[in-house]
């Protein structure tokens, strides 16, 4: 039996207009993320693996952490990527003004409401959990994952047994740019999960 701690980091806030980032690869400010990296040094957290999205607004802060802490085994797995918007993804919401009813459809229930060319919610939330279940086989150690909202959000609907296409989990739950979220997970002849914190935020920056 063992128990391995999971600490699930939220990037920080992007560079860019309001719009839905998925795969469109923007950037977070880099003051800012020396200081996500310098508050997540601060939490002394006892990880041993740093697990990222290839993303660069969660790989460059994954990065810093591995040059801070050259002991840390940093991998980057494509499983935790943020949902594919696809056409809409990465594009201004001002300037998506005709397609705005389109939108509210899919926020208000995005299982049934694709948006165009898009990677499906079912799709999104199997592509996570499956990374997930790989992770926690894998993992001896404490671990960090940096990663994205809705990514956190699939995980925690896994854990929990809720049903992923609630879209209260995307209206609702919040989680915030770099907050982090704690999955205790007990490995014996079965999982035993603890979800110990949600969206905590570590810096105001």
């Amino acid at each position: 039996m063992r128990t391995i701690n999971f600490y699930l980091l939220r990037h920080g806030k992007v560079n860019g207009e309001p719009a839905l980032y998925g795969h469109t690869d923007v950037l977070v400010d880099s003051d800012k993320q020396q200081a996500i990296c310098q508050a997540v040094l601060d939490l002394e957290l006892p990880i041993k693996n740093l697990v990222s999205s290839p993303l660069k607004r969660c790989s460059d802060l994954a990065r810093l952490l591995n040059q801070s802490r050259s002991q840390w085994q940093l991998e980057i797995d494509d499983a935790f990527k943020e949902m594919n918007f696809g056409r809409f993804d990465g594009i201004p919401f001002e300037s998506l003004n005709q397609h705005w009813p389109q939108l509210e459809q899919f926020w208000q229930c995005p299982a049934q409401n694709p948006l165009p060319e898009a990677e499906s919610l079912e799709d999104f939330y199997l592509r996570v959990t499956n990374g997930w279940q790989q992770l926690i086989r894998s993992s001896e150690h404490d671990t960090l994952l940096i990663c994205h909202g809705g990514t956190i959000r699939m995980i925690l609907a896994y854990t929990l047994g809720l049903d992923w296409a609630n879209a209260k989990l995307f209206s609702v739950m919040q989680i915030g740019n770099q907050s982090l979220t704690h999955i205790r997970i007990t490995v014996a002849e079965q999982l035993y999960p603890h979800v110990c914190s949600i969206g905590t935020p570590i810096t105001t920056c």
